[in-house]
């Protein structure tokens, strides 16, 4: 579970890393290939190679170099928040959440999404169905590492998520990667994603 939960931690790293508004040429770079290496080696890395182990220390590494410039977006201002109150580890937290916010975002910012998927070599003609086939791969993906497709399937009380739910949404905005995220996102919304994240539903506003 370290192996997975850390492993889709430098996906999300860099997938955000990509979309957020702060990204430049150089970033965008390391962040490509670092979802690239992840892609390639973190199923086999679960299951023990040590070649594959060595190239996802890689992969985090370029990974932590995109974001540590481009900075993040709301898959992190939630984790930050969630993962303690639901006992979630930050790693699993960010896999969860990421196709969701994934869908999330692709209203401002679809293109960059394909950008990645058009990477990973996934199907897709138009830049949406590219960013649902990025959407679909991480889930599959998640799967391959046994880590579940949301919050409730994860094991989160309903009652705890209910009852913190306005809390934890509200301090996420107040998170520093929220102001990288690329779409604007206020209380509402946020909770909204939150939402999705736990009872596994798909983003459609």
């Amino acid at each position: 579970t370290l192996t997975a939960d850390s492993g889709m931690d430098a996906l999300t790293h860099a997938v955000e890393a990509y979309v957020a508004t702060a990204q430049t040429d150089l970033t965008d770079c390391l962040a490509i290939k670092a979802a690239q290496m992840v892609f390639e080696n973190l199923v086999d890395s679960y299951h023990g190679s040590a070649e594959a182990r060595k190239n996802i220390h890689v992969a985090q590494n370029l990974a932590g170099m995109a974001f540590s410039n481009a900075l993040l977006g709301i898959v992190h201002s939630l984790a930050h928040k969630v993962g303690v109150t639901y006992g979630v580890t930050h790693g699993r937290c960010n896999a969860i959440m990421l196709p969701y916010v994934i869908e999330y975002n692709s209203v401002v910012t679809e293109k960059r999404f394909a950008d990645i998927a058009r990477a990973l070599g996934l199907n897709g003609a138009t830049n949406k169905q590219l960013t649902n086939s990025l959407v679909e791969a991480i889930k599959i993906l998640n799967g391959q590492l046994g880590i579940p497709l949301s919050y409730q399937a994860a094991g989160v009380d309903e009652k705890i998520f209910l009852d913190t739910l306005d809390t934890m949404a509200e301090a996420a905005c107040g998170d520093p990667c929220t102001l990288f995220n690329p779409r604007k996102t206020e209380f509402e919304n946020m909770k909204k994603v939150l939402r999705c994240c736990y009872y596994g539903t798909d983003v459609n506003f």
